[in-house]
């Protein structure tokens, strides 16, 4: 009875010695540079370049020259997506990779991912879908993830062209200055008609954006992975001097309903986040897309070891001990994003093939009535 009764008096000792609450006044969200640079006028703005060029301590070193370089590095920033800085180099830089890349993931999924979205790419993938249309492939998975430079939105039409109906718009694409708009419609019949996954991410270009966006807006696939960041514009490249060229928007591409993603992006259905640098890794690795998608167990001492007299795991250790490292010492890389798309097309089929049969609004019993007892009737005296 002690210990009950020494409860009540503990709490109540807590309850006197807690300090009451100091009233605070409410955190006041803090206002970013941007958002500072924009309440500020005209005349403002006039008025700082003047007090900064007479009155800071390094004033001789504010230029005319160097306030025209903040001026412009500013600008760059605040574009971000419109307008770029590249060098004569870089952007004659050739693309290393080149095609389409194709395989079969399982019997049931394939696996298309154009590398550069260059105009030969779209008769490459045409004869691939072909392939596995002809195959009976019920599943096909369209990765958009290769990091491409801008390209023309000819071929991202063309490509879109494979999958979306004849006489059906795709997208417009409306330049600076014109009030109309270019109309880009579907002039053959689909090649592939069959359920269809997209992979997206931040590095998708300007053409994987575009294509993820037409068919997400048509609901006709799937998005899985990351949002895009929006450069879902026709980019000019014109030359600033002899080592540096400006590469801005000039076009806008839309969608149905004049719909813009510029610096918006496309938002997948399914977000899954893989590190870019992992998926470089795996993209620039030779191999095929099963490498980094499915894993491999471990050779360990079984019954068919021990019949064969060997014994891979003391081999392995003695190769350790000898300072080797092995295939399993190393980090197994894996696209989580792709692997996600294949469990969700695998477990569709896996639904699909069952007996199983779920009904939308199952019958529910009726309630019985309950058993009426009959009352015993009195007996009649004669």
């Amino acid at each position: 009875m002690k210990k009950m009764f020494a409860w009540p008096l503990l709490v109540g000792f807590a309850l006197a010695a807690e300090p009451e609450p100091v009233a605070t006044s409410p955190e006041v969200p803090e206002t970013s540079l941007v958002q500072k640079v924009e309440g500020v006028s005209q005349t403002a703005v006039q008025s700082a370049f003047q007090i900064l060029r007479s009155e800071y301590i390094r004033g001789s070193d504010l230029t005319f020259d160097e306030l025209n370089r903040a001026a412009f590095q500013g600008l760059l920033e605040r574009l971000d997506l419109g307008a770029e800085l590249i060098s004569k180099v870089e952007a004659e830089r050739p693309v290393l990779r080149h095609g389409v890349l194709a395989e079969m993931l399982t019997d049931e999924i394939g696996y298309l991912r154009p590398l550069s979205f260059e105009e030969g790419e779209v008769e490459q993938m045409e004869k691939m879908l072909k392939k596995q249309v002809a195959a009976k492939v019920p599943y096909l998975i369209l990765d958009l993830r290769s990091a491409a430079p801008p390209g023309r939105f000819e071929t991202a039409s063309a490509m879109l062209n494979l999958f979306i109906p004849r006489g059906e718009l795709l997208f417009k694409l409306k330049q600076v200055g014109r009030e109309d708009a270019q109309l880009f419609i579907a002039n053959q019949e689909p090649v592939w008609t069959q359920p269809l996954v997209v992979l997206i991410d931040a590095e998708s270009g300007n053409l994987g954006e575009t294509i993820a966006a037409v068919l997400q807006d048509r609901k006709q696939a799937l998005l899985v992975g990351s949002k895009t960041r929006g450069g879902t514009v026709l980019y000019e490249t014109l030359p600033l001097d002899a080592d540096w060229l400006l590469r801005f928007a000039q076009a806008e591409m839309l969608l149905q309903g004049d719909r813009s993603l510029f610096r918006v992006g496309v938002t997948p259905d399914f977000p899954l986040a893989l590190a870019p640098a992992v998926k470089r890794q795996i993209f620039d690795a030779a191999g095929p897309v099963k490498s980094s998608l499915f894993d491999h167990s471990r050779v360990r001492f079984n019954e068919a070891a021990l019949v064969a007299r060997k014994n891979p795991e003391l081999d392995s250790y003695i190769r350790r001990s000898a300072g080797e490292l092995l295939s399993d010492d190393r980090p197994v890389l894996r696209d989580t994003v792709l692997q996600r798309a294949v469990d969700m097309l695998s477990a569709r089929t896996h639904l699909q093939g069952s007996s199983l049969k779920w009904p939308v609004n199952p019958p529910r019993a009726k309630p019985t009535a309950p058993a009426t007892v009959k009352k015993a009737q009195p007996a009649v005296q004669p």
